[in-house]
């Protein structure tokens, strides 16, 4: 108890010791009543040595700050305090109730996880023949030293035989790289978590088709409540605080234990999500564990803090340090974290001490400890390993059971077992297939998967084109109406789909962001306000946290609909959606039900930041479906549909569309149309798709085709109606799916036409327009009668004074201009 004050409350040393040393007297041992009635008595009399501070004189009755007395500044202390001092009586009481059934257990796992560090350290340095014929020795992440977290698992509901398929109700971990020995004691096997870092067929990172494993190295096993870390580390731990959120949004009785290294807290998405868990009290605790060096960055290069524990200090929530050797004290601080969490009061942080005995992978070993050879010598600070070596959780441990009264022939049968266990795993690892190449294209999103080399060269060959494909739309036919009275604005038709949405999926669904609880930047929310209150969720102003967290509920099992405010703002959210939420599904076959609303776009007159076109950013990195509706039908049919997906889903909605100046657009059009609101939920009632990844030809030509999408719908109708004049025919195809597009749909209409103009509001350069014209010319080029284009933006920012916007976007004039000497080649 001394110790913890000191640590965390110095100032309160005397006052704690005088009143333990009072309450105690000759008590030597409590039993559990016992000491509950006396941790009563203690908190009651620290609370009464407080309150004399208010009377220090000279301190008077002024405020502290700005509407905080004296009195409510010293109560709100007093309070974090006894918090403080309570959470570390409960330590001390899940410490004194360890039995020796639990510690078995840990040494049990703690052997595995040092007996499968050494032979993944072999594996690494043998290696197995690939088909190739070469060497490959996988990716081994260790945990030399580390072992004692093993302890946590036993504080935990877990399933350790939970099977893939079946529901998990229990809690999850997000573990650090190499946090083998916790994936193991919630139920990780040795023959998954070596074929992971290997990469055989069956690895779990098979996009959720068996024998199709070897597409990540990291570990985990979701349908035992662990949640696979990735590279970027902090992203496990903000994930989980989204699947945190789920729960307390849903009233599930569920906690969730997040680790990560000293280096990763440096993070700005770390301490996101430890500020969205503390300001909604949501049930998480963090473990932040000092490895005493980040890959090859001391702490001291990290941070300046004095203890990593007072991190959590900014947060407002409990922390306290625990030696990492110890595996007792990771039981009982993550059993107190757990009870006090499940409460109802908040989470907390464990800072853990501890060192690395190894490399950050078997590559670095040489570099990190020094070669047999000499060279290199090793820069690992000598003192400190001189200081960690003798604590060594595997052996100390060992020692203290054999003092417990474990008999040594029990612990070496054991330790035999172990031995036994891990090298039949890997004879069977040696035997497995590697997975064969063709299988990674499987699982991109639900409705696809990605090209193989082979349909690429199908197209190029002319083997796919089909020259005598017929229009839906008769030449000059439009599909496309606007209604003069009674239609629905872009913007109704979003809040109607949201509205709908919230019905359909009940309590399965939130929709969260910024300001989302009164209205919205552009009063989106109203509807959803006066129908579902209960349903909105105001989030710290965090792009990365919003997504992150969305993803994580969306693993959880909800279908939430995140949005950011702005175009320009989802570049702070890039690694959430591009590292996240894209790659979930084809790493482990997770469902990530997850739309994300992003307002943007030009004649807005909002400016760079604002109005930035970003569709193309999400075409290199695959995973994600990208809509961009540009009718307030599909705005309705594509959001609606979007929330039905398993997948993560960019809804594109465009500012300038949504009828803000009396029902107009910002070009001052009229592009209301009465909304068909059945079809759509109709098709998903039925489990069939409807509109997403599905073209639609809004006008039948045959001169030229005429590719685009949002806003840009609406400008080429008008280029369209203004060619006929001067006789030229031009077929329309609105895009909606820009990411996966339909490209058949592009390529007959050129096949048909001969010509082909891509057109989009986005800037020119880097655009996802010669991105779509390089799929459609691969497979129609020679049907071309002339040159195709692609019509974008300047290569500027979105600027914001009106004629400056006017001129970078494309115009009507520009537009024609462009057809004509198309359609004239």
């Amino acid at each position: 108890m001394l110790r913890f004050t000191a640590e965390r409350h110095d100032g309160h040393l005397q006052l704690v010791g005088a009143v333990w040393d009072f309450l105690v007297r000759d008590e030597t041992s409590f039993d559990g009543s016992q000491w509950h009635e006396f941790s009563n008595r203690f908190l009651d009399a620290l609370n009464q040595g407080l309150t004399g501070r208010t009377k220090v004189k000279g301190l008077g009755e002024g405020e502290i700050i700005p509407q905080r007395d004296v009195e409510l500044h010293l109560d709100r202390r007093g309070k974090r305090f006894l918090i403080d001092i309570s959470l570390c009586l409960r330590r001390l009481a899940q410490y004194m109730s360890v039995t020796l059934e639990m510690r078995l257990e840990w040494q049990r796992m703690m052997v595995r996880t040092r007996e499968l560090d050494g032979q993944i350290k072999n594996m690494f340095e043998t290696g197995m023949e690939t088909p190739d014929g070469s060497m490959f020795g996988g990716k081994g992440f260790r945990s030399t030293w580390q072992e004692g977290c093993v302890a946590a698992a036993t504080a935990l509901n877990r399933f350790p035989e939970n099977q893939k398929g079946e529901d998990y109700h229990g809690d999850y971990v997000a573990p650090m790289i190499r946090d083998i020995g916790l994936c193991m004691a919630m139920g990780d096997t040795p023959k998954d978590l070596i074929t992971a870092q290997i990469g055989k067929a069956d690895s779990i990172m098979n996009g959720g088709h068996d024998g199709s494993g070897g597409r990540d190295l990291h570990i985990g096993c979701f349908h035992r409540g662990i949640l696979p870390p990735t590279a970027p580390l902090p992203i496990a731990t903000v994930t989980m605080t989204g699947m945190a959120l789920a729960a307390w949004k849903q009233g599930l009785e569920r906690y969730h234990l997040a680790c990560i290294g000293e280096g990763s807290s440096s993070s700005g998405e770390w301490w996101e999500a430890l500020n969205l868990a503390a300001t909604r009290g949501l049930p998480i605790g963090f473990i932040l564990q000092n490895n005493q060096i980040a890959l090859d960055t001391p702490p001291i290069n990290q941070s300046n803090v004095e203890l990593w524990a007072d991190k959590a200090v900014a947060m407002g929530m409990p922390s306290w340090t625990i030696d990492g050797s110890d595996p007792a004290a990771w039981h009982a601080s993550v059993a107190t974290a757990r009870e006090f969490t499940m409460s109802g009061a908040g989470p907390t942080l464990i800072h853990v001490e501890t060192m690395r005995g190894c490399g950050h992978a078997h590559h670095h070993d040489d570099l990190y400890l020094g070669a047999p050879s000499g060279t290199p010598s090793g820069y690992v600070n000598r003192d400190l390993l001189s200081y960690w070596e003798p604590k060594d959780p595997v052996p100390t441990h060992r020692r203290l059971l054999l003092d417990l009264g474990v008999s040594e022939e029990d612990l070496i049968e054991m330790e035999l077992d172990e031995s036994i266990l891990l090298k039949s795993t890997m004879a069977e690892i040696e035997a497995m297939a590697w997975p064969q190449p063709e299988t990674v294209t499987k699982g991109i999103t639900s409705i696809h998967d990605a090209d193989s080399h082979q349909d690429h060269l199908f197209r190029l060959k002319g083997n796919a084109i089909n020259l005598e494909t017929t229009s839906p739309l008769e030449v000059g036919e439009y599909s496309l109406t606007y209604a003069q009275s009674g239609g629905w604005t872009y913007s109704r038709a979003i809040k109607q789909a949201m509205s709908d949405i919230a019905d359909r999926y009940g309590d399965d669904t939130m929709f969260i962001g910024e300001d989302m609880e009164v209205a919205g930047a552009f009063g989106m929310n109203v509807q959803l306000k006066e129908q579902h209150q209960d349903k909105l969720l105001d989030m710290p102003l965090c792009e990365a946290v919003i997504i992150h967290s969305a993803t994580g509920a969306a693993l959880s099992g909800m279908r939430p609909m995140a949005e950011i405010q702005f175009g320009g703002f989802a570049a702070l959210a890039h690694n959430a959606l591009i590292n996240n939420a894209a790659m979930l599904r084809w790493r482990w076959g997770a469902a990530v039900p997850l739309t994300i609303r992003i307002p943007l776009g030009a004649r807005t007159r909002s400016g760079p930041f604002h109005a930035n076109m970003i569709e193309s950013w999400y075409a290199n990195d695959p995973g994600l479906i990208v809509l961009a509706p540009g009718t307030p039908q599909d705005a309705y049919d594509l959001l609606v549909e979007a929330a039905a997906l398993d997948d993560p889903v960019v809804f594109l909605e465009h500012i300038g569309l949504y009828g803000l100046r009396g029902g107009l657009t910002g070009w001052g059009d009229n592009i209301n149309q009465k909304v068909d609101t059945t079809s759509v939920n109709e098709a998903i009632d039925a489990g069939e798709s409807y509109k997403i990844g599905k073209a639609g030809v809004i006008r039948g030509g045959d001169d030229l085709t005429l590719v685009t999408w949002g806003s840009m719908v609406h400008l080429a109708k008008k280029a369209a109606d203004q060619m006929a004049k001067e006789g030229v025919e031009i077929e329309i195809i609105d895009l909606r799916t820009l990411i996966p597009f339909d490209a058949k749909t592009c390529v007959d209409s050129v096949c048909r036409t001969g010509r082909l103009v891509i057109l989009q509001e986005g800037q020119w350069f880097g655009g996802l327009g010669h991105s779509v014209q390089g799929r459609i010319l691969e497979e129609a080029f020679y049907a071309l009668e002339s040159a195709p284009c692609v019509i974008g933006a300047l290569d500027t920012p979105v600027p914001f004074s009106p004629p400056l916007e006017n001129h970078t976007i494309p115009s009507l004039e520009h537009v024609l201009k462009t057809l004509r000497l198309v359609a004239k080649e």
